[in-house]
């Protein structure tokens, strides 16, 4: 076999990936570790490109004109399983026209979709997910990545990345800090989202995150091996997240020196470094040379990549077998695709509020239509948003649709002019665009004032009908930015009142903004006191367009680039106080007012809720995001969108979004008790539907058994009606603490007027385990489960009867073998962090803190014996009798201490152990 049989697509895989990596020399290996894939001229291999974004469309920064989709948390508020395989395939079918737009040199190896549990409302990157709930976010990716890879046998149509494994729901610190994630948590929760996309999906490359999971950055955790290829079979390779290898040393500072970074995380399962080329490849050759890698570890990690991009048929010499290979860029947004998004933002919409059907309208009965607010006459772009070919905004779509309807409008920012406190002159633009200042010049100094809450706001010049920005370096401004979107967002102006009339205003980095040699430039120095002139008040003219209309429809919501996107969490989950009173105000001028929310992320909207007769709510990003929504309200299609994440009342009742476990933190659906305002599933629809005949075909449910539970659901209405049945099931009886209740299966059904449809759902008993902290697997538990059929999480219209589960009787567990301590049935402030063999070890640090083990068979065991390392007090408590005095100890290496438990009469104890300043890593009871 010849160097040059890899070219040939009538060899087996395994033969053409053996004679490349033969014919590949130590430097060209080396060359394929980052994601600039060198060309091997000699070899007929071209230069590649892995990587892109294709969160909801693929995204060419260059401006390609691409199908742009709802955001993710848009596409998982449809809860349509076919409709995400159709998105995945069209966006699959876009990134091959792309990749042959590139010439051939990337396009094909995607990063998406996005699979963090969205635990927390506040997360910055909520836009990009799926949702709170592992088995709705499974489903889901799984049938995008199907449609994005294809289903032929062997080729691929492009490589999906799902990102970011795992734990990372926060951006504040998060390329320095580890997240603390115990055993359940990680199992049933976190990981359980990914599970699928590699079982079932056979996603083919996965990105880590950035953060790190009990002390160790994820490039370099355990898991990726262990459970993702090893447990989950994935057949691909890993990606670091963007710059992460940097990071590690410079930020996170785990390693000293980035060869040692990239020595250890290729051990532990990265094959390809999202970083710069040249600092990638001269790490992995300073490895190398200090015999921190071996051979065989760049052999593995370079087969591993090579081997996917044969599947993609980067090394074929004849193409005709790959049947994506003649996909062309006609495809891009074509025809077929448009109607394909008009269909998902169709569906993705959710009605929150219908209080005496005020939709959908008669549009005979509404002659003037008052359409108002931020978010009325704009379509966002998210850092993920590819350049979509047309946009619909909601005002646009209402013109088109209401032809025979007056439409009124107005955003409802103030129109306004700022001068000097001292001098009276305007900041005005002068004829180079350049902002400055002006004794006379006011015509060209009248901004919209657009303000999106937490002080920032941004300014658009009327006179040329852009943003003020901050362009880079520079320490002036110039009114030219058409579009509020960068990574660094320079046209938010924080905006702070210092006095009566006064105000000063700060950069988009809170530098101060001043006035000076008839410039206004940004600088250290004291901030210029302004005052602002109101040339047209916002919420006033807002409010005149409402008393004047049958109808106000009120849009608000949030600026994707502003408070809330990547690298920046929320502080709460408030709308702006000025969206605030404009929904008030414009409801005090006409109570016939609809409300639309068009955000990246839940909003705690009590006061509409209690007041607003009609609420719907959609994500950014659609291209034909008015054309549905104008849809919608005059009753063209029905709504059909559920939520997937609960909205809660307010954010102070939320633990510290750096608080992963949402057992204790009583987060998402499955533990929440009260604070909810719209519950996860939730979701209205025009006219009603009526479920009978149930049915459940068993009374007990063993290990490796199913359940089948039917009934009949039938439109009483109407309207078409597309009907999502969610069924939910709750663990009782249980050892362990059990979500209360759990979504296990749904589906999407279209209902014409008074058809009725005989549906069932089978369930796996697989699907009522939990994970047993004592054993380290998944059982089946002995106890009850009740199934219940509802509309939302907490609108249940059908409870089935319990079932008995004929599983494992948990009665205690042993101590006997030594057992990590992260293995506790409960805790007290302690965190999980990086103990001996890079084992989770369980730290309390000033406070005191404690780990609990339940049920402990005691036996003749009278000592305990606790490996720890630290400089602090531990003690012990049976029962939670607090019989032992607090022991100092100290040492800088794992040691082990015997504590003398004395005489224990009882069979089974409570063993709490409460300690601080130290970190422990396993227990182990043993007769003294």
């Amino acid at each position: 076999m010849t160097s040059q049989t890899f070219h040939s697509p009538k060899l087996s895989l395994e033969q053409r990936v053996t004679a490349l990596m033969e014919a590949l020399t130590f430097e060209e290996k080396i060359s394929l570790l980052s994601t600039h894939q060198s060309a091997i001229p000699r070899l007929g291999i071209k230069e590649y490109f892995i990587g892109g974004e294709a969160a909801h469309g693929v995204v060419d920064r260059q401006g390609t004109k691409t199908t742009v989709f709802p955001q993710p948390l848009g596409l998982s508020n449809t809860w349509n399983k076919l409709l995400m395989h159709q998105v995945g395939s069209a966006i699959g079918d876009e990134a091959r026209a792309f990749y042959q737009l590139k010439d051939e040199k990337t396009g094909l190896t995607l990063w998406a979709p996005t699979i963090d549990m969205e635990r927390d409302p506040r997360w910055g990157r909520t836009e990009e997910a799926y949702g709170e709930d592992p088995y709705l976010t499974g489903v889901l990716s799984t049938s995008l990545i199907k449609g994005m890879q294809g289903d032929d046998p062997f080729y691929v149509k492009l490589v999906a990345a799902p990102k970011h494994f795992y734990g990372n729901n926060n951006e504040k610190g998060r390329e320095d800090t580890s997240n603390s994630i115990d055993l359940r948590n990680r199992k049933e929760y976190y990981l359980k989202a990914f599970e699928p996309a590699f079982k079932e999906a056979k996603a083919l490359s996965m990105m880590t995150a950035y953060n790190g999971v009990n002390g160790i950055p994820c490039m370099q955790i355990q898991e990726i091996e262990d459970i993702v290829r090893n447990e989950w079979g994935m057949d691909g390779f890993v990606v670091s997240d963007g710059g992460a290898l940097t990071l590690n040393v410079e930020e996170y500072q785990y390693y000293d020196t980035f060869a040692e970074a990239l020595a250890d995380a290729l051990k532990k399962g990265i094959d390809c470094f999202v970083d710069d080329k040249e600092l990638v490849e001269k790490a992995a050759k300073d490895a190398w040379d200090r015999d921190l890698l071996s051979a065989a570890d760049i052999e593995r990690a370079v087969r591993r990549i090579v081997t996917v991009r044969f599947r993609l048929g980067h090394f074929d010499t004849d193409s005709s077998d790959n049947p994506y290979a003649a996909i062309d860029q006609s495809v891009l947004n074509h025809e077929n695709h448009q109607k394909l998004v008009r269909q998902v933002t169709d569906e993705s919409i959710v009605l929150l509020k219908n209080e005496k059907r005020m939709l959908p309208l008669n549009r005979s009965k509404v002659k003037k239509l008052a359409v108002i607010g931020p978010t009325s006459n704009q379509v966002f772009r998210d850092w993920y948003t590819g350049y979509s070919p047309y946009q619909i905004t909601p005002l646009d779509g209402i013109k088109n649709l209401a032809t025979e309807t007056e439409i009124v409008f107005h955003d409802g920012f103030d129109r306004i002019a700022w001068k000097t406190s001292d001098t009276n002159q305007y900041l005005t633009i002068d004829p180079t665009n350049n902002w400055i200042t002006s004794a006379t010049n006011r015509e060209q100094a009248i901004i919209t004032d657009e303000d999106w809450g937490n002080d920032w706001h941004v300014f658009k010049s009327q006179y040329t009908d852009c943003y003020l920005t901050q362009p880079d370096k520079q320490v002036t401004y110039q009114a030219d930015k058409e579009e509020v979107f960068d990574w660094f967002n320079r046209e938010k102006i924080r905006v702070m009142k210092s006095g009566d009339k006064a105000y000063t205003l700060s950069n988009w980095e809170d530098q101060a903004i001043i006035t000076k040699d008839e410039k206004v430039i940004v600088t250290g120095e004291t901030g210029t006191s302004f005052e602002k002139e109101i040339i047209e008040d916002g919420i006033q003219a807002a409010v005149q367009c409402a008393e004047e209309s049958d109808v106000a429809v009120v849009c608000v919501g949030n600026h994707p680039m502003i408070n809330g996107k990547e690298t920046e969490d929320r502080e709460h989950i408030n709308l702006p106080n000025y969206q605030q009173r404009l929904i008030e105000e414009v409801y005090k001028a006409n109570q016939n007012l609809i409300v639309v929310v068009i955000a990246s992320y839940p909003f705690a909207i009590n006061w509409a809720q209690d007041h607003v007769p009609a609420i719907l709510y959609s994500a950014h990003g659609s291209q034909e995001l008015g054309s549905s929504l104008a849809a919608l309200l005059f009753g063209d299609i029905n709504p059909s969108g559920k939520l997937s994440m609960t909205w809660p009342k307010d954010s102070d009742q939320l633990p510290a979004i750096t608080d992963y476990d949402i057992r204790k933190g009583k987060r998402t659906y499955q533990y929440a008790e009260d604070n909810i305002l719209y519950p996860f599933g939730h979701g209205l629809s025009y006219g009603d539907v009526r479920y009978d005949n149930f049915d459940l075909n068993k009374t007990t449910i063993a290990r490796q058994d199913t359940i089948t539970l039917s009934f009949r659901v039938r439109n009483i209405s109407d309207f078409l009606r597309d009907e999502v049945i969610q069924l939910y099931a709750a663990v009782t009886d249980s050892y362990y603490d059990r979500p209360n209740k759990q979504l296990v299966a749904f589906e999407k059904v279209s209902l014409k007027p008074g058809e009725e449809r005989a549906l069932h759902f089978t369930i796996s008993s697989e699907q009522l385990q939990v994970y047993d902290i004592r054993t380290n697997q998944f059982i089946l538990e002995k106890g009850k489960v009740q199934f219940a059929i509802g509309q939302s999480s907490e609108r249940l219209i059908h409870r089935f009867h319990p079932v008995e589960i004929r599983g494992e009787e948990i009665t205690g567990r042993s101590l006997a073998v030594e057992t990590p301590a992260e293995n506790y049935d409960d805790y007290q402030n302690v965190i999980l962090t990086k103990g001996e063999r890079e084992q989770p070890c369980v730290t309390a640090g000033e406070t005191s803190g404690s780990i609990m083990f339940r049920n402990v068979e005691v036996m003749d065991s009278n000592i305990l014996k606790v490996r720890f390392k630290g400089n602090g007090f531990i003690r012990f408590h049976v029962n939670e009798i607090q019989d032992t005095p607090y022991q100092q100890v100290q040492t800088s290496q794992w040691e082990d201490i015997l504590l003398d438990m004395k005489s224990l009469h009882d069979d089974k104890i409570q063993l709490i152990l409460e300690y601080k300043q130290l970190s422990i890593q396993s227990v182990q009871l043993q007769k003294g």
